[in-house]
């Protein structure tokens, strides 16, 4: 890889960046965080300062979104879109993860992780999060800053707005939309279309 890495985060999260980013052939240069003994500190790598340092960095550098927060991670990073420096987010797939390479468009800023697999036709934005062993099936569209959470199954033609969280092992039926904003909790299989800024839970999944 041309360019250095520098995690914006530190916490657990960090960590899965970190181990990806290195499987797939980046140089980490270190991570910024509020707090200097993050726990990404404890693998060696380097804390290079806080959050407010992301700005001091020459242009040989990228950074990679390494917070699961859906909104704090947009808020550290979302500046970068705006000043139309997308190119200034890398995106690091762990190269576990099965990706087609049919017809699959994916933002800037965006991790996926070991054993994910994403299906030909599939739109995901920026700032995404496909966690280890996620399936994200054909057709299917992901807004920008959302966290699809490990073991979560996108079956064909679903597509998930902005913001929203898929929990862990939740399953979304073929065609139903994810509104912005929205929690799909744990174990939740999603049968019918949830409105934004809502949580859902069960099987079938209800608002909680």
């Amino acid at each position: 890889m041309t360019h250095p890495l520098v995690l914006v985060g530190g916490g657990g999260h960090a960590k899965v960046v970190f181990d990806a980013a290195v499987a797939a052939g980046f140089m980490v240069e270190g991570f910024l965080d509020d707090h200097p003994h993050a726990p990404l500190g404890q693998l060696g790598v380097d804390h290079l300062g806080t959050m407010k340092e992301l700005s001091g960095f020459g242009e040989r550098v990228r950074f990679v979104p390494a917070i699961g927060d859906n909104v704090q991670r947009r808020a550290v990073l979302a500046g970068m879109i705006e000043n139309q420096a997308p190119q200034r987010l890398a995106t690091v797939i762990h190269p576990r993860a099965v990706i087609s390479a049919l017809d699959v468009t994916i933002g800037a800023g965006t991790y996926i992780g070991p054993g994910a697999i994403v299906n030909t036709g599939v739109r995901i934005g920026t700032g995404v999060i496909i966690n280890s062993g996620a399936i994200v099936e054909h057709d299917v569209v992901i807004g920008d800053w959302v966290h699809i959470a490990p073991g979560a199954d996108l079956a064909g033609a679903v597509t998930v707005e902005d913001l929203a969280l898929v929990g862990l092992g939740s399953r979304v039926l073929p065609g139903r939309i994810i509104g912005a904003e929205t929690i799909v909790g744990a174990g939740a299989v999603v049968t019918r279309d949830v409105q934004p800024q809502t949580t859902v839970r069960g099987n079938p999944a209800k608002e909680a």
